[in-house]
């Protein structure tokens, strides 16, 4: 079935994307470790095991247990087989892109793979070291793009039965893939789009070519209907985010105001996916590198550059050799440009629809489906030029551009994850045990605590490792983000009710305070006494206003002491000055 896809161009293609993608994204892999959701992801599967993947993602993507039960089974608690997985689904996305570019453009070698380069490498997407909360984005994409390379496959069959195959393959990854990332859904107009541009290539009148499209796509876009009709409309998400009826609700009350907002967060959404994400996030980790990575990063960069344009020259060669493309057709440029453009505002009016918007880094993820159309428009334009050393040269350099983009945010990554490393290493050494219901609050010299689950889940997988109920996933100390509002709780010492989140439930408790912070990367971890608080000439100001509050009486100093799991936190670094600080600062205690 798919002997012609897999004939020796093809696979010389493959293992091309492959080699420069994995130079790309994989030299830093070994040094990305838990973060963000993941520290409440692990820790839930540690104490209740995979299952509880189905009532974490119950609430509003019930299809991700599908693949996290599968991968922890596997991979366990090993964050870099998550990264490695996450890469190779984002590797057959590339393929699938490919496969999906060459069957629409049979004759255009060189640009498809083109396009297929720039959507593998894409700089606007940067979570890709997050591999354990991203593996069921990276697996959505893969589905995407070779469920629209199938339903192509299904419009060349001249065998009935090969036709009926291919479009019920492609109806299966479609409901995989919306079922997993259900903000993807604009890849469904994409696929009426390629079947519109196979209609609009018959010499039929438009008339018969609409209806010729019409007919070809109900049976790939009436598969997952039943699907989407549950999804968004039936299923009910208690996640704002991912309720469709809730972020609809404000359309009703004020159609042209909340209309006219939503045209321009998708001009802004479609310019900043298209254009500026070969900048914004460049400049944003770039130049806080140090000398020796920038060198690395533009080294990686000039290597991968000059694969390409050897790659490519040897394609030059063997074009003029066999006196392939002789004749110029550019017709395919006018394709790819309105395909790419509507496959744009296909793929971010679902972002904008539920009042999101694309912010690098943190909600980089809202721009991958709309990434297709930026490989098309981006290389359509590029082959405009009629300089084949411009066109080599402007394409070139976004590569380069996404080299170093990749480079720096691995490097960021890795950082963080050393840091925090370092962090609860030091915290093991200063603090043997902690009493159960103590509620944190921390202070990271390099990364924002965004969420509660930043400080308790480290901390119960290295005090709690299995938890502290029986029928919940609840961890044994909870935690604070330490915001204005948070700082007035704590003033008026009042208490808090629970609450849960995805299955897991947390007490924290303004009165049962214990601070640590590490206000820069060479200072040591330092836990606050509230009777003798003591601070850093460079502490935050916020942990000084309620470290009286934090209370040392929540370290259980006769307690044996516990060590963090290497799996998650690493090998002990060597025993230095903070090693002899901690154990001296306990000893005071």
């Amino acid at each position: 079935m798919l002997k012609k896809f897999f004939r020796t161009e093809y696979l010389k293609d493959i293992a091309f994307l492959a080699f420069l993608s994995a130079l790309i994204y994989l030299p830093l892999v070994n040094g990305f470790g838990y973060t963000h959701d993941d520290w409440y992801l692990m820790y839930a599967a540690k104490v209740k095991g995979a299952s509880i993947f189905r009532e974490i993602f119950s609430e509003d993507r019930p299809m991700r247990a599908l693949v996290m039960i599968p991968a922890y089974t596997i991979f366990g608690e090993n964050a870099l087989y998550f990264n490695l997985s996450a890469y190779f689904f984002r590797l057959l996305s590339g393929i699938g892109f490919l496969w999906t570019a060459q069957l629409l453009w049979a004759k255009q070698h060189k640009a498809t793979l083109w396009m297929a380069l720039i959507f593998l490498v894409y700089p606007g997407f940067l979570s890709q070291p997050n591999g354990i909360d991203y593996q069921s984005q990276m697996v959505a994409l893969a589905a995407a793009t070779f469920s629209l390379a199938l339903t192509l496959k299904s419009l060349l069959a001249s065998n009935f039965f090969a036709r009926v195959g291919y479009l019920t393959v492609s109806a299966l990854l479609a409901w995989l893939y919306l079922g997993l990332v259900e903000y993807f859904i604009g890849i469904e107009v994409l696929r009426f789009l390629l079947i519109f541009t196979f209609a609009l290539r018959k010499k039929d009148n438009f008339l018969q070519k609409a209806q010729w499209a019409f007919l070809q796509s109900l049976p790939v876009l009436l598969a997952p209907l039943p699907f989407i009709i549950w999804r968004f409309f039936l299923f009910d998400s208690e996640r704002g985010a991912t309720n469709i009826g809730a972020q609809l609700s404000g359309f009703a009350e004020s159609p042209l105001l909340v209309g006219a907002t939503w045209f321009i967060n998708l001009a802004h959404d479609a310019i900043k996916t298209l254009l500026l994400a070969w900048g914004i996030p460049l400049s944003q980790f770039a130049f806080g590198m140090s000398v020796k990575e920038t060198v690395a990063g533009f080294t990686l960069g000039i290597i991968v550059i000059f694969l390409i344009l050897s790659v490519f020259f040897f394609l030059r060669k063997s074009e003029e050799k066999n006196n392939e493309n002789l004749v110029k057709d550019n017709r395919w440029q006018k394709e790819a440009l309105w395909l790419g453009f509507l496959a744009l505002i296909a793929g971010s009016l679902p972002i904008t629809l539920v009042n999101r918007s694309v912010i690098f880094p943190s909600h980089s993820r809202y721009t991958l489906a709309a990434s297709i159309g930026v490989a098309f428009i981006l290389v359509a334009v590029a082959y405009y030029f009629a300089n084949r050393k411009i066109r080599l040269a402007v394409l070139a350099s976004l590569i380069f551009i996404a080299t170093l983009t990749h480079h720096a945010n691995a490097v960021s990554f890795a950082e963080e994850r050393t840091s925090l490393q370092d962090f609860w290493w030091q915290v093991s050494w200063r603090i043997p045990h902690i009493a159960q219901e103590t509620t944190l609050i921390a202070n990271y010299p390099s990364s924002a605590i965004e969420e509660e689950y930043f400080v308790w889940g480290p901390a119960s997988q290295i005090y709690y490792p299995e938890g502290t109920s029986k029928n919940r996933v609840r961890p044994g100390v909870y935690a604070l983000v330490l915001t204005h509002d948070t700082m007035l709780n704590i003033f008026a010492q009042q208490p808090q009710p629970p609450r849960g989140r995805r299955g897991t439930v947390i007490f924290p408790d303004y009165r049962e305070l214990l601070i640590l912070t590490q206000p820069t990367l060479n200072s040591c971890v330092h836990v606050i006494d509230g009777t003798q608080p003591e601070y850093s000439p460079w502490e935050n100001d916020r942990i000084m206003q309620v470290g009286a509050y934090s209370d040392v009486e929540h370290i259980l100093t006769d307690a044996e002491f516990h060590t963090p799991p290497e799996i998650v936190f690493g090998v002990e670094p060597a025993h230095g000055w903070c090693y002899i600080y901690q154990k001296a600062t306990l000893a005071r205690q």
